[in-house]
């Protein structure tokens, strides 16, 4: 705190006070004697005077500009908004007390694991969509032996791993070796290819990488905005990374360089969703100053960097779905945020 000044009369003091917070800044008054020194016997005291002091240190200049136009003309019609300020410290302290309530979601007093993306603890309870795609990945992944499904022992037979695992791809590849169509399998009705490739993935590490962030992330997500929105979001992220995967060029239409950038429709994983829900949690806090969470700086540089560096440095990588995921949940906040919401507004 930074003390700017003084002034004479206590009454003047509280209206210079509640005009500065009208403008957005915090004055304390704090009234005092003109003499620290007691007066002598029989005498009357030092008459009191009010000293002026500022909370946020970038707000004193403009604040001792304001103190000296105020010493000018107190009495000026524009300093009289008392009943303004006292409006407004009340909103304040609801909208305190609102998003209190709103952390105590993502800050449980109780907390059974850890949310480092967010700098939050988090809990499993009321997660069932979380929870439930996890699941359905693990057992997908497992039951088609992590996208290299094991062959029949009896020949022109599908094995169970084949068929699980053809049967949740984007395209059969069947369909596609006839057709050079990605969505071959799709336009014969089986929509759910939209869907399903998101809990398939290549390896033990992708699984893990992408279900952990699925469960910082998503956890946050559905505690706050609820199981419904969390759904219609996963899957928007997740279908719309998809297809930007499979829209993108081949790789042998495009430069060395962004070779990284190629387009297929065998690819398998959940990061395109797991993207999205970054998008979300990084754009929402920004839009709406009462979001309870906030993504932790170094946390948005790793995700993003490490997107940038898979396009260059990693090979068979669905960046196509990575930046399809992260522009629908950056979208989704910003409609949302627009449309607004009387809990983060």
């Amino acid at each position: 705190m930074r003390r700017i000044g003084t002034l004479p009369d206590p009454d003047e003091a509280r209206r210079f006070s509640d005009y500065l917070y009208t403008q957005s800044i915090e004055c304390s008054v704090d009234p005092r004697t003109s003499s620290d020194a007691p007066p002598p016997d029989g005498a009357s005291p030092s008459p009191a005077v009010c000293d002026l002091w500022i909370r946020d240190e970038t707000h004193v200049e403009r604040a001792k500009q304001e103190l000296e136009t105020f010493r000018e003309d107190p009495d000026n019609e524009r300093y009289r908004v008392g009943g303004a300020a006292e409006r407004r410290r009340k909103q304040q302290q609801a909208e305190e007390k609102r998003k209190k309530q709103l952390q105590q979601k993502v800050h449980p007093k109780s907390p059974v694991g850890g949310g480092p993306l967010m700098g939050a603890p988090l809990r499993q309870q009321a997660i069932p969509i979380v929870i439930a795609v996890i699941v359905l990945s693990v057992i997908a992944s497992f039951a088609t032996n992590f996208g290299q499904p094991h062959p029949s022992p009896v020949p022109g037979e599908l094995s169970l791993e084949e068929t699980v695992f053809y049967g949740l791809s984007f395209v059969d590849w069947r369909d596609y070796v006839f057709t050079e169509d990605a969505f071959a399998s799709i336009k014969k009705g089986q929509v759910w290819r939209l869907v399903t490739p998101i809990f398939l993935h290549g390896d033990a590490f992708h699984l893990a990488f992408n279900m952990l962030a699925l469960y910082f992330l998503g956890s946050v997500i559905e505690r706050l905005e609820g199981s419904w929105f969390m759904l219609g979001l996963l899957l928007a992220s997740g279908i719309f990374g998809g297809l930007v995967q499979v829209w993108l060029p081949e790789k042998d239409s495009l430069p060395p360089l962004l070779a990284g950038l190629a387009g297929s429709p065998f690819s398998i994983g959940a990061s395109g969703a797991v993207y999205g829900l970054f998008g979300y949690l990084w754009i929402r806090p920004a839009l709406s100053p009462m979001y309870p969470v906030r993504m932790v700086p170094a946390n948005v540089a790793i995700m993003l960097g490490w997107l940038v560096f898979c396009v260059f440095f990693v090979d068979r990588i669905a960046n196509g779905a990575h930046i399809g995921g992260l522009i629908a949940g950056v979208v989704i906040a910003a409609v949302v945020s627009r449309l607004g919401s009387n809990r983060f507004s």
